[in-house]
């Protein structure tokens, strides 16, 4: 079996819901370290614009979104379940959940007091992602995205209250888009302290923290490009969803509809009522298969 290659960096919140998952499961996985901010020359090949972090690769097929890399590697490594097929419903919107409305609450405050630490132009790339993502606007939101974040917790406390995960006794893909967030708030010691007085939350930090870092080695991004130049995309059976107003063969663009302007084009290999998978060309490593979730993107016939 083909292993998977994170493409990450070390202070990406969607990176650490990843990596927490592989680190439950005891997945092996390969690390390759991106830059923070653009350009991205050894991530570029493979997704053909799509530069959020992470992305995960395995081989020549490249996954992008979190939310269809926890559907490969639970398809991939049942054992241990990290989406009960009883409680499929309930994770995935409490992923959906944490994801988008909890995730933007903790941003902004955190951002704030990591201004200086940052690299120089870190605004101005996440501006050109999206223009709302100026200094200004990140400022002007953060004492209302730490009031909410507060309530945020307050409910994740009552949750865990009387039990280890948010689900029961096991964790599962909600605890790790729940984790990643609240993780995120380590970067401001301010806002810490809202977790720390919440002892329930806190307990169920230190329990997923002490996964440990997983069975993770490092990788180049050359090693990667290599790679993904020497194989052949092989996940591309299945699916066949005529429920679009495009189908197998169209060329298509892929664009995120909440932020990001940055666009995958391809010819449609595969269409599945929650994914769909696009064939593209680059020079660097020949032919790839991209794939997306259907939730969350646009996608139009070019």
């Amino acid at each position: 079996m083909a292993e998977i290659i994170l493409h990450h960096y070390a202070l990406s919140p969607f990176s650490e819901k990843i990596r927490r998952i592989l680190a439950y499961k005891k997945i092996p996985w390969r690390a390759v370290e991106q830059p923070v901010i653009a350009p991205k020359p050894d991530l570029t090949p493979l997704t053909g614009g799509y530069r959020r972090i992470p992305v995960m690769q395995i081989g020549a097929d490249i996954y992008c979104d979190t939310a269809l890399m926890v559907q490969m590697i639970e398809s991939r490594y049942p054992e241990p379940a990290c989406v009960p097929t009883e409680e499929a419903g309930v994770v995935a919107l409490l992923e959906d959940w944490a994801d988008h409305r909890l995730f933007m609450q903790v941003v902004p405050p955190v951002i704030v007091e990591l201004l200086p630490a940052l690299p120089p132009n870190f605004i101005a790339d996440r501006s050109a992602m999206s223009a709302g993502f100026t200094q200004e606007a990140f400022v002007g939101a953060a004492p209302h995205a730490l009031a909410q974040t507060k309530q945020s917790l307050t409910r994740l406390e009552a949750q865990l209250t009387n039990q280890s995960f948010l689900l029961g006794a096991n964790f599962t893909v909600a605890d790790a888009a729940c984790f990643h967030c609240v993780w995120f708030l380590k970067n401001s010691p301010r806002v810490w302290v809202e977790v720390t007085r919440r002892p329930a939350l806190a307990a169920w930090v230190a329990r997923i923290e002490a996964f440990g870092p997983g069975k993770m080695q490092p990788m180049t991004g050359a090693e990667a490009l290599t790679i993904a130049r020497n194989a052949q995309p092989g996940d591309l059976s299945g699916g066949d969803s005529a429920d679009a107003e495009f189908a197998i063969g169209d060329n298509v663009a892929i664009v995120a509809d909440d932020y990001g302007k940055e666009r995958t084009t391809g010819r449609v290999a595969r269409l599945a009522a929650n994914q769909i998978t696009v064939l593209r060309e680059d020079p660097a490593v020949g032919e790839i298969a991209v794939h997306y979730p259907r939730a969350g993107y646009r996608i139009a016939k070019i």
